[in-house]
């Protein structure tokens, strides 16, 4: 059952899991995430027009079929409710998954898309020029956690006073 909750970014990672060709432009961290949601924002926007008609449909339907009116009967329930609690699913699974794409931090960017360029330094070179500095701090505070193993703020003294003043 702990399977089912990590199946939407499973499915995200393995979306994001190609090779840029060599000498494609990479795109800014902003970009693939604006992407991302935006992608996301585009199938949550999608399911629920199809919900839309589906819905209208079957009201129109309710009003010429009288078998349809009586919504307690088990004759009642059509092949079409099945289909929108199918969608009506999927737009849970989606709304979900624009939450995950909201969340992306450039870490999500850096092991989700940057890993898979083929020339890994041009791309990495390119980029260095387009993320804030915050984005900077967050990527390298990542790396010093993967590196040492704990967080930024467990770091020692030693580790931490990289600046020309420390060495005195």
């Amino acid at each position: 059952m702990r399977f089912l909750k990590f199946l939407p970014l499973i499915a995200f990672w393995s979306m994001t899991a190609f090779t840029l060709k060599a000498g494609a432009e990479v795109k800014s961290y902003r970009e693939w995430k604006t992407e991302k949601v935006q992608v996301a924002q585009n199938k949550i926007s999608s399911i629920k027009a199809q919900i839309d008609v589906k819905r209208s449909i079957r009201l129109m339907a309710q009003g010429m079929d009288p078998n349809l009116a009586q919504k307690n009967s088990l004759e009642a329930v059509s092949s079409g409710d099945m289909s929108v609690e199918k969608l009506e699913r999927q737009l849970r699974q989606d709304t979900y998954e624009l939450e995950v794409a909201k969340d992306l931090s450039v870490t999500d960017y850096f092991v989700g898309y940057l890993t898979k360029v083929q020339d890994k330094k041009s791309a990495f070179n390119e980029v260095a020029g387009k993320l804030s500095p915050e984005e900077v701090a967050e990527l390298m505070t990542a790396y010093a956690n993967s590196v040492f193993g704990a967080h930024a703020s467990d770091l020692p003294v030693s580790a931490t006073n990289v600046g020309k003043d420390a060495i005195k």
